[in-house]
């Protein structure tokens, strides 16, 4: 191997080997996916590692393995890609990048590295946290389910992203705690809970750890037909 060889297989190894572990929002969109209302859908994500090449997402949709997406990383910016291969929860985005964008990302996912990703001032009413586990069930109605991916909660309310946008005011439950719809955003739709809950409670309650919580989510849905 000469020199330049040796030297642009050194670049590719430091390239693969810069890789963020933690959580990093985002949002998606899959191309082939079918548009609704003419509106193309636009779904939260949550990275739990990324790199140059490739990131692991916690997401609420999945395509299938080869199917084109757009994802946009909070402090990376826009990135196209593949869905590479399912898990249990999301899927692997391999990126479609030249070598040059590869550096420039390469250079963002360091910096992340350095910044820690540091908290930012929280001034809602009640600081809103990340929940360790993403997965959860949006109940619409006596009988009527989906899955969705839970974005960030707080003691009185809950970010949420499915394929399901319930219109505003509609009454629903996440998981087993009931609320009202307050507001749409751009990848997803905020719940505003009943009553307020304890946080150190509230991942258990929306993702229905034991059958404890499931027997709570038999009676918040019939709280949201009452």
């Amino acid at each position: 191997m000469n020199a330049l060889a040796a030297r642009a297989a050194l670049e590719e190894h430091k390239l693969a080997e810069i890789r963020f572990i933690g959580d990093l929002m985002g949002s998606y969109v899959l191309l082939n996916a079918a548009k609704v209302d003419d509106h193309i859908q636009v779904f939260a994500c949550r990275a739990r590692s990324i790199s140059s090449r490739e990131a692991v997402v916690n997401a609420p949709v999945s395509g299938s393995v080869g199917d084109p997406l757009t994802v946009n990383f909070q402090g990376i910016g826009l990135l196209k890609g593949e869905i590479a291969r399912l898990l249990d929860g999301g899927f692997l985005i391999r990126f479609s990048a030249s070598e040059d964008q590869s550096k420039m990302l390469a250079a963002r996912i360091d910096w992340l590295k350095q910044r820690k990703l540091k908290t930012v001032v929280e001034r809602r009413r009640h600081k809103r946290v990340l929940p360790r586990e993403t997965r959860a069930t949006l109940v619409l109605g006596v009988g009527s389910y989906v899955s969705c991916m839970l974005i960030d909660m707080s003691q009185s309310g809950v970010a949420v992203s499915a394929v399901e946008t319930p219109r505003i005011g509609a009454l629903v439950a996440v998981g087993s705690v009931p609320g009202q719809v307050v507001r749409h955003f751009d990848c997803g739709f905020a719940v505003q809970f009943i009553e307020e809950q304890r946080l150190e409670e509230l991942e258990a309650l929306l993702t229905l750890k034991t059958d404890h919580h499931r027997t709570l989510a038999k009676q918040a849905i019939r709280k949201i037909e009452a």
